[in-house]
């Protein structure tokens, strides 16, 4: 009978395994956080991966811990677009308020057309 296999391995095999974590070293601490990235469980990686950098003695181990934590963190390209998206969408409505916003008089409904502007067209 063969053993069982351990979450790591099973990770591993699945489709969801990343692509980037093939080459971790094999760390007990590590390959538990690898397991939970696979699972979704980033509040555990958020926490423990800079826990195992700190304390891990092997160089790799610190630099792979230090790599699945910065998989979990925005892309800064995104944020910039967010920000950029964000200031874009203030401005816009900045000048539509100050240019061509709601008219007061009408309590921001629409008003038809009053009966002298639309004789005034056709009498041109």
């Amino acid at each position: 009978m063969s053993e069982p296999k351990s979450a790591y391995d099973l990770a591993r095999e699945g489709l969801g395994f990343p692509r980037f974590a093939q080459g971790f070293p094999r760390d007990e601490e590590l390959d538990a956080l690898v397991v939970a990235y696979v699972k979704g469980d980033y509040l555990t990686v958020r926490n423990g991966a800079p826990a195992l950098a700190a304390k891990a003695s092997d160089p790799e181990v610190v630099l792979a811990a230090k790599k699945l934590r910065a998989h979990i963190d925005a892309d800064p390209t995104a944020k910039l677009l967010f920000l950029v998206t964000a200031a874009l969408l203030l401005f816009l409505t900045g000048w539509w308020v100050a240019h061509d916003g709601p008219d007061q008089g009408a309590g921001g409904r629409l008003r038809a057309p009053s009966a002298s502007s639309a004789t005034s067209g056709s009498e041109k």
